[in-house]
């Protein structure tokens, strides 16, 4: 009894000293200034979707952005798009996505602006005029799911060097845009509706270094 008492306190000092371990390392962690230290694009990002493929029968995460460049000089623009899940997956854009499923999806859309990730990576010249829209794609792992995140890169430049927290030597990371949203029932059953942002206002959109 005194054995079972003495190490379950020694559980709860472990438990409360990690808590204080990952509140001194949020607290170290670099955050984005309010304003950019850096011109950024101009990221437009449009609804979250899901639909099943009438060609493989598989579902498929979807979404259209329009990115433009008023920062004064040509950029490239290639951006990645990663989507977490609360099951524990991690979607990269255009992984295990075949040409003809994203044909599928363009046709659907029926918007002959739309381009495919590997097409859409290039120059971006400056202008309104010059805008692009871009379709993304990510094979749904798994369509249990009740919160979804979504992490942009390749929209800001900054850049934020910090030691890894493990082996001490300097990591470079990149601001990026987080998204989340929030599935309260079957995603699957959503049809053509999008996939809602979560209700909290601090949690998304937001910047952050990762």
């Amino acid at each position: 009894m005194h054995f079972n008492r003495s190490f379950t306190m020694l559980l709860l000092v472990g438990f409360l000293a990690s808590l204080i371990g990952l509140s001194t390392l949020a607290d170290a962690y670099p955050k984005p200034r309010p304003v950019p230290a850096r011109p950024e694009l101009n990221f437009e990002p449009g609804p979250l979707r899901i639909r099943q493929s009438q060609k493989d029968g598989k579902w498929y995460w979807y979404m259209t952005y329009t990115v433009s460049n008023s920062t004064g000089e040509d950029r490239i623009w290639a951006p990645t798009f990663v989507l977490f899940t609360d099951r524990g997956g991690i979607l990269e854009s255009g992984r295990d996505v075949h040409r003809e499923i994203s044909e599928e999806f363009h046709e659907f859309l029926g918007n002959e602006l739309l381009e495919p990730q590997h097409q859409i990576i290039g120059d971006l010249l400056q202008g309104e005029r010059n805008a692009r829209s871009g379709l993304i794609l990510w094979l749904a792992q798994s369509v249990d799911v009740n919160e979804v995140s979504l992490f942009s890169t390749g929209i800001s430049s900054e850049t934020a060097v910090v030691d890894h927290p493990v082996s001490g030597k300097p990591i470079t990371l990149h601001k990026t845009l987080m998204m989340e949203y929030l599935i309260p029932g079957d995603a699957t059953a959503l049809g053509d509706q999008s996939v809602q942002p979560h209700p909290d206002l601090d949690r998304s959109p937001r910047w952050i270094y990762r």
